[in-house]
């Protein structure tokens, strides 16, 4: 698993940061908000505040793997994390038009999810197809294994044993 993953650079370092910065925004800041808000005031719908919270804990573990470079995993829990979330907010968002600013920049973090999904599938496809190629590529000898390599073209036929042939004067038996 180690092999597969592979070092940052920029632009999958700008997306983890854009990531962290909407979360922050949406899933910390507002979605904190919103639960204590709930919570406190409005306890009628507080399974709302449940759902916010569910989802901003399960952002927060996509986030966590995201930055471990551990995309295989972290791409179904921010996708998990994120209906939950979207379907939470787009209750508000029903009601109350401002919210949209408050909690659709969460969409930001499954897009920036997706592209470092993307990128880590397409690494690990040609890494296999990589080594894919160089098995079939590779000479006689590394597939043989033993390390001997087989020139065809000198290969002659090898001797069938040959019987031995009883002399005349054992067949008659009397020599005669």
């Amino acid at each position: 698993m180690n092999k597969l993953r592979y070092d940052d650079w920029a632009f999958t370092i700008i997306l983890k940061i854009v990531a962290v910065v909407a979360f922050a925004w949406s899933g910390f800041f507002w979605s904190g908000v919103t639960i204590l808000n709930f919570y406190m005031f409005n306890t009628d719908e507080s399974y709302r505040a449940t759902g916010f919270l569910v989802a901003s804990i399960i952002l927060i573990i996509s986030i966590v793997f995201m930055f471990l470079r551990m995309y295989t995993i972290q791409f179904p829990f921010c996708v998990v994390g994120s209906i939950i979330y979207l379907i939470q907010a787009g209750q508000l968002i029903d009601k109350i038009e401002s919210y949209t600013m408050r909690y659709i920049p969460e969409i930001v973090i499954l897009i920036a999810s997706i592209i470092l999904f993307m990128l880590h599938l397409a690494r690990v496809i040609s890494t296999s197809m990589g080594e894919k190629e160089s098995r079939n590529t590779a000479p006689a000898e590394s597939i043989i294994g033993d390390g001997i390599t087989v020139n065809y073209h000198e290969i002659e036929k090898s001797e069938k044993p040959r019987k031995k042939k009883k002399s005349k004067k054992t067949e008659s038996g009397t020599g005669e």
